[in-house]
């Protein structure tokens, strides 16, 4: 029963760590392919389906990164090493980073499609 204890301890905190990690290269490389395809003339219709992606790869990484926090907080009050705090910080830079750019891109959003009056 350690075992699995120990087991599950680690792989939680490697598993979200990586899942953050991946949402953040696809956040980037979908802002990537929109700033692309506005200097490529892409379809209209794309360009929101990419915008409607960020939407959905952001706020998924503000859960994975709110994730991150809790876990490394309760691992800084089990074992009082400070690196842990550094961690949190980077999932809290990441949460600001997707929060910001998702709200921006619902507005982007919101006006391509004429409902700002």
């Amino acid at each position: 029963m350690n075992l699995y204890h120990d087991l599950k301890e680690k792989i939680l905190p490697i598993l979200i760590n990586r899942t953050t990690i991946f949402l953040f290269i696809i956040s980037i490389f979908t802002l990537f392919l929109y700033a692309a395809g506005t200097v490529q003339g892409f379809i209209d219709s794309t360009q929101n389906f990419l915008l409607s992606f960020y939407v959905v790869i952001g706020i998924s990484l503000v859960f994975a990164s709110i994730a991150g926090i809790a876990i490394d907080i309760g691992r800084l009050i089990k074992n009082r090493k400070a690196r842990y705090l550094l961690r949190a910080g980077g999932y809290m830079f990441l949460m600001i980073f997707a929060l910001v750019t998702v709200f921006a891109v619902m507005a982007i959003i919101a006006i391509s499609e004429g409902n700002i009056s």
